[in-house]
């Protein structure tokens, strides 16, 4: 800690940015010896099961990540590989979960617990230059007056978003809707 020209204690900032995350959900092992376990999040909800690897590669994963299909079946949808943390030392598991369904990746960690289970946290990942989201209106122009899409091609026609009308509410007030 160090004091500033104003006389107030200005604490150091850490070195190293904190990676925060978010547990969403837990594997515990069954009288089979297999992890299964549950992811719940708001986009996703899945059963797991890992199934070990045995491998004589060095950079083979601990675990294949198994996920039960709406039809029942088991698909692997993932891999998890050991990792050890820089600060404490402590072994996890690290890797993602992946299906035709996502829209991208769900990266994963599973934390062992003394009950011998495993907590699965999740971060976000940290957005490249390239992760900018679009704007929300984008090829939502209305090409009749003169709108461009971020290509400068003409916007596609026929939309009417953004164009609003007014109505009266129930209670008096104006409101705008979308035109549909």
């Amino acid at each position: 800690m160090t004091i500033n020209r104003r006389g107030t204690a200005k604490h150091p900032k850490p070195k190293t940015k904190e990676l925060k995350m978010s547990n969403i959900g837990e594997l515990t092992k069954n009288t089979n010896g297999f992890y299964i376990g549950k992811i719940d999040t708001l986009a996703v909800a899945m059963t797991l099961a890992l199934r070990e690897v045995h491998s004589t590669n060095e950079n083979a994963p601990v675990y294949e990540i198994h996920a039960r299909s709406a039809a029942g079946s088991w698909v692997k949808v993932g891999a998890l590989w050991e990792q050890t943390s820089n600060g404490t030392g402590e072994a996890f598991l690290q890797g993602s979960i992946d299906d035709p369904s996502m829209v991208k990746p769900l990266y994963i960690a599973c934390f062992r617990r003394e009950d011998e289970s495993y907590a699965i946290a999740w971060s976000r990942p940290r957005r490249t230059r390239n992760d900018v989201p679009a704007p929300a209106n984008q090829g939502e122009g209305d090409s009749e007056n003169g709108e461009q899409d971020f290509d400068g091609s003409p916007a596609k026609q026929g939309k009417t978003q953004g164009k609003a009308k007014s109505k009266k509410a129930d209670l008096g007030e104006t409101t705008s809707d979308a035109a549909s």
